[in-house]
């Protein structure tokens, strides 16, 4: 409930203190040396304090909900699902204004709303004491990140409940009456984080570059005037205004100096943190405050829950699409050198130069147990488990998702560090917004627009990063990539169930819609506003829940701790594992030369498991005008005598 949040955004600055009223007059004497309300906003040094509090509030895992949102949605699946266990609201399109999930974003959004007018109104109290350009300047910086934030904040809920109806606060309530908010419209609400967006826009360096060169050292991790831009821009295209969003978007593409990294693990790892691409992340940290608690524990606990798989993993629909992304042989990037080993696990031989099989995207997004051209802390992917402290890919595990971890660090297979004062917490930052989601967002806007050319060079411009085949003709002037070590795929069908073999404006956005965008953005990219706003959210889950599963083990797996992998490895009901090199030994998934029925006598498949189907509850349960916002949290109704006025 609101009320109940704002004394737990008090509670971050530590300073403030409440004296009550008694009929003793002891009682009632305040101790001079006790900072309170009316003594404490006196200096820029106080306004920081307040600002620090306000990002801090960022941390706060519910806002994202990167454990939970997307499970709503084709993206991903809780644990839970794959230990074949039910119950699970989220999921299961069960949940109601009681559930933990729906209050604890609701919390979480005005926590840090009231931090921010904490410092807002702080500085409308001492205003006057800024004298002097560089004073003025500093103070301005300090409101505009405020506003930036508590526009931030409020993208967050209108766009998560209600139906974008919920309590306006531009201020710091004084008394209970304050805290009996009616809520305003949906309207009122955009019209307000939209004013807060554009604040920040023309007020706030454009981007962390910016900061460090324009403010100072010591900047880095603040909110941009670019980020503010992009999410403005995006606030149009959620409302289907695709020709103002272009406005925006093509502002933030082309004037603020963002560029694709080379490698896309630079925007997924902690390798390269608030780098080229990066328009705004949660700034994480852990030798900073190593044994801090609760908000003073700077870290995020979101990778370790990720590297063990034991929250959530992606769907089975979007493994298989993972799996299947096909990688351009003409690019030098897709070629390696392959260990090749006995069934005794004794290296055989090495092939060399040879055509990786799965995608560098799928690389830097989920592992595999079949994937033996990628690594994963610092051991191949189909070994990955060889340490002692590892999970291995087996049964629920058929695959780990690797965003957001340490997979690339080189530890011998051993994972997240899992020791006594770094277990379950991280340093490594979550992005908010990156170029990549910014240039779906402007193809997006092109295919609407009807310019099939421009829509095909942003798209080719992510998958030529990842070493995919790209898409259209080589001869379009889109095709900034023709050349000796690119294909273009001239005929690729992006929609076979129209019948069309080459690429056209509506089988475009189905793939920008069903493949690009969960590809390149799972768990990143507002996944439930994106269904909902292209009406196809229950048509979505019905079509990813029709699809039955059998699950492979994977045998003779060499030099791991656990041989044969059982029951780890997904594929659609009637399909066969294969590979087509056929320089490779009998692999574990190879068909027997000479009597292909004896892959099933041997015990190698699982048919038509259950638990890998995804949202088969979901999708019945699944009504639009109940499930794809939010409802209003219970305590907020309990709290508030004026939530339905």
């Amino acid at each position: 409930m609101i009320h109940k949040t704002f004394y737990k955004g008090l509670i971050a600055l530590a300073v403030i203190a409440f004296s009550f009223q008694s009929c003793s007059d002891e009682l009632e004497q305040v101790n001079p040396n006790a900072l309170t309300l009316s003594t404490y906003w006196q200096s820029a040094g106080d306004l920081n304090g307040g600002l620090n509090a306000a990002y801090a509030s960022l941390r706060d895992e519910n806002i994202l909900g990167i454990e939970w949102e997307y499970t709503r949605t084709d993206i991903a699946v809780p644990f839970s699902q794959r230990s074949k266990s039910t119950g699970n609201p989220i999921y299961d399109q069960s949940f109601d204004l009681t559930t933990n999930q729906v209050q604890s974003k609701w919390d979480a959004c005005y926590k840090g709303i009231f931090r921010a007018n904490q410092v807002i109104d702080g500085y409308k109290k001492i205003e006057s004491t800024f004298v002097g350009d560089d004073a003025i300047e500093t103070a301005n910086l300090i409101v505009a990140q405020a506003r930036a934030l508590r526009g931030y904040f409020y993208y967050v809920l209108h766009h998560a409940y209600n139906k974008g109806s919920v309590p306006l606060f531009d201020a710091v309530p004084v008394d209970l009456a304050d805290f009996q908010k009616a809520f305003s419209s949906a309207e009122e609400v955009l019209a307000f984080y939209r004013a807060d967006l554009q604040f920040g826009m023309d007020n706030l360096p454009g981007t962390y570059n910016a900061w460090q060169s324009e403010v100072g050292n010591g900047n880095l991790g603040r909110i941009t005037g670019g980020f503010c831009e992009a999410l403005f821009a995006k606030s149009y295209i959620n409302e289907n205004d695709f020709a103002t969003a272009e406005i925006y978007l093509k502002n933030v593409m082309d004037n603020y100096g963002y560029n694709l990294t080379a490698d896309l693990a630079e925007s997924l790892t902690g390798m390269a943190e608030f780098n080229e691409e990066s328009i705004f992340e949660i700034n994480y940290s852990y030798d900073a405050n190593p044994l801090g608690l609760g908000e003073q524990n700077l870290s995020q606990r979101l990778s370790h829950r990720l590297n063990d798989g034991s929250v959530v993993q992606y769907t089975s629909w979007l493994t298989q699409k993972y799996r299947n992304e096909r990688v351009d042989p003409l690019d030098p990037a897709n070629r390696v050198n392959r260990n090749i080993y006995l069934a005794n696990g004794d290296l055989d031989s090495i092939q060399e130069n040879v055509l990786r099989y799965y995608s560098h995207r799928m690389n830097n997004s989920m592992s595999s147990v079949d994937d033996r051209d990628g690594t994963m802390y610092g051991e191949n992917n189909a070994l990955y488990g060889a340490a002692v402290s590892a999970g291995t890919h087996s049964r629920q595990f058929p695959n780990y998702i690797k965003k957001f971890t340490g997979w690339n660090v080189n530890n011998g297979g051993a994972g997240e560090d899992e020791s006594t004062d770094k277990n379950d917490r991280s340093d490594i930052n979550i992005p908010i917004m990156r170029l990549a989601e910014v240039y779906l967002l402007y193809a997006e806007c092109m295919i609407e627009k009807g310019d099939l050319t421009e829509a095909l060079r942003y798209i080719n411009r992510i998958r030529k990063r990842s070493h995919l085949i790209l898409l259209g003709k080589s001869s379009e002037s889109s095709a900034e990539f023709a050349g000796g070590t690119t294909t273009y795929m001239d005929d690729i069908d992006l929609d076979a169930s129209n019948g069309e073999q080459f690429v056209t404006l509506s089988n475009l956005m189905d793939h920008l819609r069903f493949s690009e965008k969960p590809l390149e953005l799972a768990l990143e990219g507002d996944r439930t506003i994106d269904l909902r706003r292209w009406g196809v959210w229950k048509e979505q889950l019905i079509h990813i829940a029709s699809f039955q599963y059998d699950s492979w083990n994977y045998k003779n797996n060499a030099q791991a701790k656990n041989p044969t992998r059982w029951r780890s490895f997904a594929m659609p009901i009637g399909e066969i594992p294969t590979y087509s090199d056929p320089n490779l030994p009998v692999y574990p998934f190879r068909l027997p030369k000479e009597n292909p029925a004896d892959l099933f006598v041997n015990g190698n498949r699982r048919a038509n498991e259950p638990h890998l189907r995804d949202q088969l509850t979901g999708s019945q349960n699944f009504i639009e005008d109940i499930h794809s916002y939010l409802p209003i949290p219970q305590d907020e109704i309990n709290s508030n005598l004026n939530w339905n006025n």
